[in-house]
């Protein structure tokens, strides 16, 4: 599939998320529980997600991952327990939308890394995914959309 590669400004995003430290190997088990923690955390607070699930990946060393599972919400909120509060940052990102399973979400990933050297961009922060489709809703998982965005220099 062609993948559309591109940089785009956002704005900042405040959201509530679990972190945690997992395996390559264990993310995709520990992922839907997690939302399902922010989500109820946000309900509990009265309030609604203002889009949908997002990954942000602070580190990767060999196979462990170090991320957080979050959703957005309109407004700044407080955070509770394992739930707390943070930001998207605002600025300069990287993007490209990959479609099908999130097995072969690692080659899209190296792909649009490969991209962004090739188009001289530098990290400049945590990337992070969003889960546009909702697996539970779309069980056909060559429709499974997921943007990454990758913030950049």
């Amino acid at each position: 599939m062609d993948q559309e590669f591109g940089t785009k400004k956002v704005e900042a995003q405040p959201f509530v998320a679990v972190r945690t430290s997992t395996t390559m190997d264990d993310i995709g088990e520990i992922m839907g529980p997690l939302f399902g923690e922010v989500y109820a955390f946000i309900q509990q607070i009265g309030q609604q997600p203002d889009g949908m699930p997002f990954a942000l990946y602070h580190s990767m060393d060999g196979n462990t991952v170090e991320l957080e599972c979050g959703m957005p919400v309109a407004s700044p909120v407080e955070g509770a327990g394992r739930v707390k509060a943070g930001e998207l940052p605002a600025g300069t990102v990287a993007t490209v939308t990959h479609t099908g399973p999130y097995d072969a979400l690692p080659q899209t990933w190296s792909s649009l890394v490969e991209w962004m050297g090739s188009q001289g961009l530098q990290p400049a922060g945590a990337p992070w995914e969003v889960y546009v489709t909702d697996p539970g809703a779309e069980p056909d998982q060559s429709k499974w959309r997921t943007d990454i965005f990758f913030p950049v220099r």
